[in-house]
């Protein structure tokens, strides 16, 4: 149990890691051939340096990036259900076993009521299906008889 608790706990961490490379990877790809420049840092005072790179190839950078980054997001997510990591808002609190248990039987106590009231409007509208019935075959029967 332990060993297996520590594999995880590793596997998350190595998933988060090279996730983070992945997420580095297109812009040091981009600037490390040169495809995109950022202009060059000016000394104090002077006037900013002229950027000659197309916003167009920004733009293409940036959409690319975006698609990039959600392909990495789906990775993550499919990454950590395959290893069984349940995410949780940081935020929220734990929630101790007893609460869930307790919340479970709450919502399994309301479903049964749910399901008693709908097993008995069942059984009323098959009653009144029957006395209907039974009420038009004898008057069937007694108008038949005329």
């Amino acid at each position: 149990m332990i060993v297996a608790m520590h594999r995880r706990t590793a596997l998350i961490t190595l998933v988060t890691a090279g996730l983070i490379v992945l997420a580095c990877l297109p812009a040091v790809v981009t600037f490390g051939l040169g495809w995109l420049e950022l202009p060059h840092i000016q000394p104090w005072g002077e006037p900013p340096a002229r950027d000659t790179t197309s916003p167009e190839a920004w733009t293409l950078f940036a959409v690319f990036y975006l698609a990039w980054m959600a392909g990495l997001v789906v990775l993550l997510v499919w990454s950590f259900d395959r290893i069984g990591h349940r995410w949780r808002y940081y935020e929220s609190t734990p929630r101790p076993k007893k609460d869930r248990r307790r919340a479970r039987a709450s919502m399994q106590a309301v479903n049964a009521e749910q399901q008693a009231a709908i097993q008995a409007m069942r059984r009323r509208e098959a009653r009144e299906a029957q006395r209907r019935r039974s009420r038009e075959s004898h008057d069937a029967r007694n108008d038949g008889s005329r």
